[in-house]
């Protein structure tokens, strides 16, 4: 009980109520009491008038002494010997009244009075410094000893016993606040001049950097560090023991969050029988609420005299073991879950409960509690970050092994979607809780890898058929939603010491297999719908070059190499195809002499039409990759070239000089021409 005392009264606060309440309730008693009543006489007007003016006084010098802080350096030595001898000459005046007037024995509000006259005087010896406080605590003090004697000599041992508990109180709280006062003072004071500030710990360097510098000297930095390590190691032993004071209202809190989510924890939450499931509500001041406002605030003034980095472990270190019972508590092993639990309903229930409940109550209760604790600040977000991740990582990685190992059919068709929606549904609160946080955006960006590596099995091929259709690419370039599952896959395979990948082949490999397949056939049923097939290739070309380029991140082979040439070759042939087949028919001589003549001037005039239409066209497409698109139109000038050639030097023969009224393009016109196909350019996104 004294130890609770003690903590309590060391809050600043709890001193000022206490100094005022018990002022006020002296006054009352006092007035009503029989000392009053001999002293003054019986109650008049003009008795109450003065008392109450008197009292008013008294009221507004608490009130203004209280509402400051003073420091003992910053009160005049003059005002500090006006007011003793004010006090002096008050008390003495009274005491000789007291003598004088006063026999027999004091009623049982003149105790009352006396006891909380003491009291508010020892509250405001620890609170101002004008110097008259202690002879006021000890002058009441000797009032009650007196008083008690006149009832019974024996009442001078709960009179003694009183007063001394009341002046070993306020020398036990003068020796910690003045302590505390040089650390303070030793923390934020610049140094004066150099002999101390320059001055290394080392006495060796003490003697290179002042040669002149005196054995004194040396002594009193020794002496000072000596002091400083001493004062530490009181502020860390008291906040040590806030900690003590935290770890003990565990219970309580267990008890609150426990009844706040009850419904939760008894609902079947991997039912298939559509059961609706209880909602959570959030949250956030369920532990707040609980605590004791003297233990955050303790642990906020103690935390700010210790190194950041000390007061952050040692308060991280507890609140994660506080996660960790509450979830004990609640029957959810967090620690247990492992690849052979993966078809343990059981298990997977109490993973999604875990998951829940820690997202959506004990993380947002947390981040309300540091922020009251450390107030919003650097060290708020590091406590934090420390007191989540070792938590955030357990469960996340059961969800993890679940999506990248291999599956069964069961998996794939009821726990993996399960899986996945839970955490998909949380993604909103880790966005809440972390994103943007310096110091614990990883925590969040955890969540949203291992829920993609989940929707490999769930979303991504339903992406893919909902999406491909919404969009046709007029130049035949890379559809936005290739873009959006290789970003996925991306995403997916990104590198994660927490969260690895299995190496080889496994249900994990061969899901990303299929989603690869599923899109190249979405690809191929799109490019049926373009109006001009030679356009549709292109489209294929480019998505399956964009398909080729990214297979490195899939870390396992999905196809083999050939897969991909043999799939882009086949486009390009089908172009050339598409595109050339028919302007090289017309180039194809006709082996009638007789209508040779005619026949070449009509084929040269549907090459020149037909050849202008395909080059204006395709110069509006798209070859996203340089070399495949250089590559292309060489392959076409090595078809188209040398037919042409061969045509107008048969056609120079036919007709002789009259061939040049038909002849439109030249070898380097149809060079320069095929050189501006594709000038489309990729844009980035």
């Amino acid at each position: 009980m004294p130890v609770e005392i003690h903590s309590w009264l060391q809050q600043p606060k709890v001193r000022k109520f206490l100094c005022f309440v018990s002022s006020i309730v002296g006054l009352i008693c006092y007035a009503l009491s029989s000392s009053f009543n001999k002293l003054f006489g019986k109650w008049t007007w003009w008795n109450i008038l003065l008392y109450i003016v008197f009292c008013l006084c008294i009221i507004f010098y608490l009130v203004y002494m209280l509402a400051n802080t003073w420091e003992p350096s910053l009160t005049s030595s003059r005002l500090k010997a006006h007011s003793a001898f004010l006090v002096l000459l008050m008390t003495s005046v009274y005491s000789f009244f007291v003598d004088k007037e006063l026999q027999g024995k004091p009623d049982v509000y003149s105790l009352v009075s006396s006891a909380a006259f003491a009291i508010a005087s020892l509250g405001l010896s620890t609170l101002t410094t004008l110097g008259f406080e202690v002879d006021l605590l000890y002058f009441f003090s000797g009032v009650l000893i007196v008083q008690l004697m006149k009832i019974n000599l024996w009442l001078v041992i709960v009179g003694g016993g009183f007063s001394y508990f009341l002046i070993i109180l306020r020398s036990t709280l003068e020796n910690e606040y003045n302590q505390i006062q040089d650390i303070e003072i030793g923390l934020h004071r610049p140094s004066q001049g150099t002999n101390v500030s320059q001055v290394s710990s080392s006495p060796q360097a003490i003697g290179n950097a002042h040669p002149q510098a005196d054995a004194s000297q040396v002594t009193q930095v020794a002496l000072s560090s000596q002091q400083g390590n001493r004062h530490r190691g009181l502020i860390r032993a008291r906040y040590m023991s806030h900690i003590e004071e935290l770890k003990k209202e565990n219970g309580k809190l267990i008890d609150t969050i426990s009844k706040h989510v009850g419904e939760y924890l008894m609902a079947n939450v991997v039912n298939e029988d559509g059961i609706s499931v209880p909602e959570m509500q959030a949250d956030d001041n369920l532990v707040a609420d609980v605590l004791p406002q003297g233990i955050i605030n303790n642990l906020r003034e103690t935390g700010r005299l210790m190194l950041q980095n000390e007061c952050c472990n040692v308060y991280s270190r507890v609140r994660r073991e506080f996660l960790k019972e509450c979830l004990s508590k609640f029957g959810l092993q967090v620690e247990e879950l492992n690849v052979e639990d993966i078809d343990k309903m059981e298990k997977i229930e109490s993973w999604i409960k875990a998951l829940n409940i820690t997202v959506r109550i004990l993380f947002p209760n947390e981040r309300r509690l540091c922020d009251l604790v450390f107030s919003p600040s650097y060290a708020a977000d590091i406590s934090f970050g420390e007191v989540c991740k070792e938590l955030n990582i357990s469960l996340l990685r059961f969800a993890n092994t679940l999506a990248t190992e291999n599956h069964s059919p069961f998996h794939l068709c009821h726990l993996i979607p399960k899986v996945f929606k839970t955490l998909s549904d949380l993604i909103p609160n880790f966005n809440s809780l972390f994103y943007g946080q310096l110091f614990s955006e990883s925590l969040r960006n955890d969540a949203v890898l291992v829920g993609k590596r989940l929707g490999i099995f769930v979303e991504l091929e339903s992406l893919i058929h909902r999406e491909m259709p919404k969009e046709t690419v007029p130049d035949g370039g890379i559809h936005p939603t290739t873009h959006k599952v290789m970003d996925y896959l991306r995403d997916v395979f990104i590198d994660n010491q927490s969260f690895s990948i299995r190496t080889g082949v496994s249900s994990f490999s061969d899901q990303v297999a299929r989603i690869i397949q599923v899109l190249d056939s979405s690809l191929e049923a799109k490019s049926k719908n373009y109006t001009d097939p030679a356009l549709g290739h292109v489209f294929m070309i480019n998505n399956l070059m964009l398909l080729q380029y990214e297979k490195y991140i899939y870390r396992v082979v999905i196809f083999g190499e050939d897969w991909y040439k043999s799939k882009i070759n086949q486009n390009i042939e089908l172009y050339q195809r598409s595109s050339l087949d028919k302007i090289l028919d017309f180039l194809n001589l006709d082996s009638n002499e007789l209508l040779l003549a005619e026949s070449m001037k009509k084929k040269l005039k549907l090459f020149n039409q037909h050849f202008n239409e395909i080059c204006k066209a395709q110069s509006e497409w798209l070859i996203f990759d340089e070399q495949l698109k250089e590559q292309m139109i060489k392959s076409i000038e090595n078809k188209l070239l040398p037919a042409y050639g061969t045509f107008l030097g048969r056609i120079h023969d036919v007709l002789g000089k009259d061939a040049y009224d038909f002849i439109r393009y030249g070898i380097q016109n149809i060079q320069d021409l095929l050189s501006g196909l594709f000038l489309v350019i990729q844009h980035e996104g």
